[in-house]
């Protein structure tokens, strides 16, 4: 398919002249349907069923072009006066239908990028802002736009995977230690630090191997994850991981932290079965072959900000101070540090 797009781009081909009109909408269409999606993540089943819904999205698009248009052009005439009287040429580029179109397509992209602030969103927001301001040129042509979402399309898989490699944490999927630490200088004077840390995991990885052990920190960031109060949670190196609540006490934070501590206490972990022995056993000798279950626990600490500790690295101090204190109490357990009101 890139194939014949980079044919159609070099050759140009002889399309109708409503083609060249709407493929640019088409293409505003389906960048705003991407910033809307969530990210499914690579495979090639999800790469099949992307190219499905791309292709439905397509074939609504060219629909509410061709057949829309007639139906509410009669409640659009107050587009066609407010862009007159911007300047007359805005209705040579865009009819009112076609500018509504557009409008809610920006306003989608605009809106997802604000609550989603992240390179892959800024990158579909321009690319949607440079398509819609491509036949404003009067040497519009249909590989200028090809050329134009292709070279988007490449920026945007470039910053995301950059992203994705210096933000996020490979293993378990939630943000890295770089990724808190550049967080941390967003953070007001005001914030909750609480540090984390999985009970007895290194006894765990010696006795199951450390493909369980990973499976583990999956399972803990997945929890952690969903903290609730504004919290968000990073994993800091091993089994530590750090959640950072703005603009809360520990006090406030701390309902938040027992209930994922709680979530993580209560969540059985079923063991992989050991192979199969070469010779099954004859029916009705033994019981069958059944995968251990356990459970696992974390411990908490939680330190705040104060005039005393206005450093990071030192509520960090604290938090850890406190983590060793809720190790000591019996672990499984959430312990606030001992600061000043």
């Amino acid at each position: 398919m890139l194939a014949i797009l980079l044919l159609i781009g070099h050759e140009k081909i002889d399309l109708s002249s409503e083609f060249s009109r709407r493929l640019p909408l088409i293409v505003l269409m389906i960048l705003s349907y991407l910033s809307c999606v969530k990210d499914s993540g690579f495979s090639g089943h999800n790469v099949a069923i992307t190219l499905v819904k791309l292709l439905v999205v397509t074939v609504l698009s060219w629909a509410a072009l061709t057949y829309l248009p007639a139906l509410v052009q009669n409640h659009l005439s107050p587009i066609y006066t407010f862009a007159n009287r911007l300047d007359p040429a805005l209705n040579a580029i865009y009819t009112p239908f076609e500018w509504l179109l557009v409008g809610l397509a920006l306003i989608a992209c605009l809106l997802r990028f604000i609550f989603v602030t992240d390179n892959n969103h800024a990158a579909l927001l321009l690319g949607a802002l440079l398509v819609a301001i491509m036949p404003a040129y009067s040497g519009f042509e249909l590989h200028s736009v090809l050329t134009l979402v292709l070279a988007t399309s490449f920026v945007y898989a470039m910053l995301k995977d950059s992203f994705n490699m210096a933000f996020k944490d490979e293993l378990t999927g939630v943000p890295s230690r770089r990724a808190l630490m550049q967080y941390v200088n967003t953070l007001g004077r005001k914030y909750v630090v609480v540090m984390a840390d999985i009970d007895h995991f290194k006894k765990f990885n010696d006795t199951y191997g450390h493909d369980v052990g990973d499976e583990v920190l999956k399972l803990v960031a997945s929890r952690l994850n969903r903290i609730g109060g504004g919290g968000k949670a990073f994993r800091f190196g091993g089994e530590e991981f750090i959640m950072i609540f703005p603009r809360k006490t520990p006090q406030q934070a701390l309902p938040f932290v027992e209930q994922i501590r709680q979530l993580i206490a209560d969540y059985p972990i079923a063991l992989r079965e050991k192979p199969r022995p070469k010779k099954a056993p004859k029916r009705g000798t033994g019981k069958p072959n059944q995968g251990k279950t356990v459970k696992i626990t974390a411990s908490f600490g939680i330190a705040k900000r104060s005039s005393e500790f206005n450093q990071f690295s030192d509520i960090m101090k604290q938090a850890d101070i406190a983590l060793y204190a809720a190790k000591k109490a019996g672990r499984n357990c959430v312990q606030l540090a001992k600061q000043p009101e």
